[in-house]
């Protein structure tokens, strides 16, 4: 992934500059080209606080479509960053619709899994069905410790998707 201050300036810039427009033309042209350090964290945080549900779309669909392996660590990291749970879903969706393989982040998905409203935590679930097979060991033995220590902390929905999870990633 590039490091362009310039360029990330530029993005903060028109986002906060809040014409629909030039925020829409901005992720079109995103689309197109390397994405650079920040980028993702940028549109994940404006996702995160606009109220405009069509740029949301786009900057949805945006994460759906990346196909940058570069860019996974950031997207994992604006998981976090972001504060509504909605957010937190639609990145976490994002990371299996995406095609890429997140099994290098598991233990971070997971955490994000046993953290998350259950919405998120299905997302998480589906990332890690798709990747369960080229989790580590060590990751695979790790996450189940600590799903089998939470489980008992969530409602009856989640402690189900918290079951399948275990049963996943013991096959």
């Amino acid at each position: 992934m590039l490091r362009s201050d310039k360029k990330l300036a530029e993005l903060n810039s028109i986002l906060n500059g809040g014409r629909h427009y030039e925020i829409e033309e901005k992720i079109g042209l995103l689309r197109g080209s390397e994405p650079y350090e920040g980028a993702i964290r940028l549109l994940a945080l404006f996702y995160d606080n606009t109220e405009d549900e069509s740029i949301k779309l786009i900057i949805s669909d945006f994460f759906n479509d990346m196909k940058e392996s570069s860019c996974r660590a950031e997207v994992i990291e604006s998981i976090s960053a972001v504060t509504k749970p909605a957010s937190k879903a639609m990145l976490a969706c994002s990371c299996w619709q995406s095609g890429l393989d997140y099994a290098d982040h598991a233990l971070a998905l997971a955490d994000i899994f046993m953290k998350g409203d259950y919405l998120t935590s299905l997302e998480c679930f589906t990332v890690l069905d798709t990747c369960s097979g080229m989790i580590t060991d060590t990751d695979r033995v790790s996450i189940i410790t600590g799903l089998e220590k939470a489980a008992g902390t969530y409602d009856k929905a989640k402690q189900q998707l918290t079951r399948e999870l275990i049963a996943v990633l013991k096959e």
